[in-house]
Formats: structure tokens, C-alpha cells, sequence
């Protein structure tokens, strides 16, 4: 059985080396596989980044490239601008310089304009300063105020009606609108005297605007006395005479004068050929008057305060008189005397002498005071100082006008001798023309300011001839005329005002001799 084994261990023996010979050669390919695949993936991953590498220098190229193409086009933005700019400057310089040229071409222009302006409003007041017949007695009235709604406010018309040399006229005008014209006449006429108007009030109440119809009615008066003023444009062609329902757009549209218009229109008006140097004689008569209308205004409050006064009692006596007559013994007869007399034979209280209550009711009349004259006259002549004040206010504000006009001739002056000297102004610091240019130019306006400094002092030595040879003289008769006028409608209302009382005793004094017959 030993001898039987050996031969079947032999192939298991074969098989089994085989078998470890199969094993190193089966490892070594797994091996040899993985280091294929190792290095297949070492070479797709080396590639994977070079790749990688490849696209990343080409993005960065790509990218150097954008920036320097848009620095190329921002540079070339930049010169386009700077040549804009550049043309922008030189056509800048080329505008200013046509400007420049232009204004003192508009300068001369404006100076032929104002010139010819000057000679048409000449022409205009010629004709109608000509046209006039200042020996005509004219005829004014401020009457009927009625009071109207305005949408936010009341405001009241006053009629305006009466007759000139050139016809009758009637026309409605607000209190502003007589605030406005009188206005435009203190700027068109510096130096002049113009009569005053009330003050201004929110008030509308029924004394109020009786008020102001008197003082209104008074101004018109004072107007038609001043032919100058009369006969201007602006009062006679639109104040009384205007269709224009806005007359107030429609003065506000008047063009401004200038110095050379002023000068023509006072030479027009008063006839003036040479124009006088101003005198201490003139001087002393216009401080003469200015101190006394300034002594003046402090007398005549308190008289306005006796003034105001006395009205008030006339007012409270006519209330009072109506009331005993007009009522308390009406009453009186109907609770008392009925009893014992007939009404028939009745005094106040008998339906057939109504009459009697009539007159008591015109006796009672507060629009109707006559001694509202008196505190008008006083009320007046206050306004009158102040006006007449103002006056030599706007003569002043010409000497005013006159000095800015030397200092701007002062200024002109020292500029151009700094550029005849070569050197830059301060305006010429500004400024693109060249120092000839700047030099022509200011020689320009040299030559125009001297001109208006010259007129402004023949301007106010015309006003100062004017206000102490004619408009004082003419200040001092019309406020004789003024006065007496007021004393003698005073005088008229007054009697009046008796004759309706009179009335009234008549009446009661007849029926009682009716009531005695048997």
C-alpha cells in the first residue's frame, strides 16, 4: 500500500508548482495593469493640465489684448475730446469776442434808440402841449362810488366825469389805479409836485369810502389846475380817457425814459430854451420852504384833531335830533296825547304829515356833514406838505443818479489808463479780446457815460429852475384857490343844511297853526 501512494502525490505535487509558477506571473500582470493605468492616468492628467496651463496663458493674452484695445480707444476718447475741447475753447473765444462787439454795437443802438425815443416823446408832448387850450375851464368830478366783489376781496369804483378843451369824457377808476397813476407822474416828473391821494385802507366801509370820494374829488381838482400834469400822456390819454380795462398792465407797459428824455420832456413842458446855472437864491428859497412846510405839519395835527372832533359831534347831534324828533315824540303823541287829542289834530304822529319825517331823516343824513369840509381842507394840507416834501426828494435822487454816473466814469477812467499802460483790468481779466480791442471799447463807454453825466447836471439844474421859479410860486396861489374853494362848498353845504332845518320848523310850525283853526 506505501509503494501505491507515491505515484498519485507526484501530479498533485506537479500541479500544485505549476500552480505557484501561474500565481508570480498572474500578480505581476494585475501589477503591470495598474502601472499601465497609473501611468495612462499620469500622462491624461500631465496633459490635462498642460491644457490647463495652455488656456490659461491664452485667457491671460486674451485679456491683455482687451485692455490694451480699450486703452487704445480711451486714449483715442481722450484726444477727441481735448480736440473738441480745443475748438470748444476756440469757438468760445470767437463768441466772445462777436459778443463783445456786439454790445458795443448795442450800446450805440440802444444810444440812437433813446435818442430817437426822446425825440418822439418830444413830438408827442408837442402835440398835445400845443393842441391844449390852457385857458379852457375845465371841469372834473369823482362821484357814485359803488362797491363790487372781486372774488377774493370787495374793491369800489369811483366815476370819474367832466369836460376839457377837448371834449367831455366819463370814465370808472379804482382807488390803486389812482395809487398807480400817481406813481408813474412822480417818476415821469422828478422835481414836480404832485397832489396827493388818501392813504390806503382795507377798509370799506360806508365812511370810509365818503371819505375818500372828497379827497379824490379834491385831487382831480388839484390835477386840472396843473396843466403839465393835466395834459400828459399818462393822465389825459389814459387815465381819463383809456377804453383798456387793465389800465394798471397797461402803464406798466410805458417804456422807461432816460436822462435825455427827462431833459426834453421839461424843456417841452415849461418852454425852457437856456437852461439857468443854480443860484443861493435858489438854493435859500428852497430851504426857505422846506423848513416851513416841515413847522408846518406838526400845527396842523392838532388842528386835525379839533377837526375830527367837531364832525364827530355834528354826526352825533343830527343821530341825536332824529331820534327825538324823527321817533321819541312820534311815540310820545301815539302812548300819550292819543288819549286826549284826535290824531287827526296830531303833530308827528299824523299819517298826513309825512313830510315832516322826511326832512327829519335829511337832517340826519351822515353822508351829508358839511363839516366833513373842514376835516378835509386840514387832512389835505398834511398830504399837501408831504407831497410837496417829496418833491424835493425826487430832485435829490437825480443828484443820486448823477453821482453813480461819475463813479462809474471814475471807474472806466482808471481802467483804461491801466490798459493804455499795458496792463489787464480786472474786467479784462475776463475778457477775450485783446487790450486794443478793450482799450476801443472802453472809449466807448467812456464817451456815453460822459455824456449822461453831463445831462443829469443839466437835468437837475433844469428841475431846480423849474421848481423854485415856477412850481413854489404856483404851490403857493393854488393852495389860496384850494382853501378858498373848500370855505365857499363849506359856505354852500352849510346853508343847505340850515335851509332843510328851516324847512322843518316851517312844517311843524304850519301844521300846528292847522291844527288851531277851528
Amino acid at each position: 500500500m506505501s509503494e501505491e501512494n507515491p505515484p498519485e502525490k507526484e501530479p498533485v505535487l506537479q500541479e500544485s508548482k505549476q500552480e505557484q509558477v501561474q500565481q508570480p506571473s498572474i500578480e505581476g500582470q494585475i501589477q503591470q495593469e495598474q502601472q499601465v493605468k497609473e501611468d495612462t492616468q499620469k500622462q491624461v492628467e500631465n496633459q490635462e493640465n498642460q491644457e490647463k496651463k495652455e488656456i490659461a496663458t491664452e485667457q491671460i493674452k486674451q485679456d491683455q489684448e482687451v485692455k490694451e484695445i480699450i486703452q487704445e480707444k480711451q486714449e483715442a476718447s481722450e484726444t477727441s475730446e481735448q480736440i473738441v475741447q480745443k475748438e470748444a475753447e476756440s469757438d468760445i473765444t470767437k463768441n466772445e469776442k462777436t459778443n463783445e462787439e456786439t454790445q458795443v454795437k448795442e450800446q450805440e443802438e440802444k444810444q440812437e434808440i433813446a435818442e430817437k425815443g426822446a425825440e418822439t416823446t418830444t413830438q408827442n408832448l408837442d402835440n398835445l402841449f400845443l393842441k391844449a387850450d390852457y385857458s379852457f375851464p375845465i371841469e372834473i368830478k369823482v362821484c357814485d362810488p359803488v362797491q363790487k366783489s372781486g372774488g377774493i376781496s370787495n374793491y369800489v369804483v369811483y366815476t370819474i366825469k367832466g369836460k376839457d378843451c377837448f371834449g367831455d369824457f366819463e370814465t370808472q377808476r379804482r382807488f390803486n389805479e389812482f395809487f398807480t397813476i400817481r406813481e408813474l407822474l412822480l417818476a415821469k416828473w422828478p422835481g414836480q409836485y404832485v397832489p396827493p391821494i388818501p392813504e390806503k385802507s382795507v377798509s370799506t366801509g360806508s365812511e370810509i369810502i365818503m371819505e375818500r370820494t372828497r379827497l379824490l374829488n379834491i385831487f382831480c381838482m388839484k390835477m386840472m389846475q396843473i396843466k403839465h400834469l393835466y395834459y400828459s400822456e399818462e393822465f389825459y390819454d389814459i387815465f381819463l380817457r383809456s377804453t383798456n380795462p387793465d389800465i394798471n398792465k397797461q402803464i406798466s407797459q410805458i417804456p422807461k425814459q432816460n436822462v435825455f428824455a427827462y431833459t426834453d420832456r421839461y424843456k417841452q413842458a415849461f418852454q425852457i430854451n437856456e437852461i439857468k446855472e443854480i443860484s443861493p437864491e435858489m438854493i435859500k428859497k428852497m430851504s426857505g420852504v422846506q423848513s416851513f412846510l416841515k413847522l408846518s405839519q406838526a400845527t396842523l395835527v392838532k388842528q386835525l384833531e379839533q377837526t375830527r372832533t367837531l364832525s364827530s359831534s355834528r354826526k352825533q347831534l343830527k343821530e341825536t335830533f332824529f331820534t327825538i324828533f324823527g321817533l321819541n315824540i312820534s311815540e310820545y303823541e301815539k302812548q300819550i296825547l292819543q288819549e286826549w287829542v284826535p290824531q287827526n289834530k296830531l303833530i308827528f304822529a299824523n299819517p298826513a304829515n309825512t313830510d315832516i319825517l322826511e326832512l327829519a331823516k335829511k337832517i340826519r343824513d351822515p353822508n351829508n356833514n358839511s363839516l366833513d369840509k373842514i376835516q378835509d381842507l386840514i387832512l389835505i394840507e398834511q398830504r399837501d406838505i408831504e407831497a410837496f416834501l417829496q418833491a424835493f426828494q425826487t430832485r435829490d435822487s437825480l443828484m443820486q443818479s448823477k453821482q453813480k454816473a461819475e463813479q462809474k466814469l471814475s471807474e472806466e477812467q482808471t481802467d483804461l489808463y491801466k490798459i493804455m499802460k499795458g496792463n489787464s483790468t480786472m474786467k479784462g481779466s475776463f475778457s477775450k479780446l485783446s487790450l486794443e480791442e478793450q482799450k476801443q471799447k472802453l472809449e466807448i463807454q467812456l464817451n456815453e457815460t460822459q455824456k449822461e453825466v453831463d445831462q443829469y447836471k443839466l437835468l437837475f439844474q433844469l428841475v431846480t429852475d423849474v421848481l423854485t421859479s415856477y412850481t413854489i410860486d404856483k404851490f403857493k396861489k393854488d393852495k389860496h384857490q384850494t382853501y378858498k374853494s373848500i370855505l365857499a362848498d363849506l359856505a354852500q353845504c352849510e346853508q343847505q343844511y340850515l335851509d332843510i332845518q328851516q324847512q322843518f320848523w316851517s312844517k311843524v310850525e304850519q301844521v300846528i297853526t292847522q291844527c288851531q283853526e277851528p
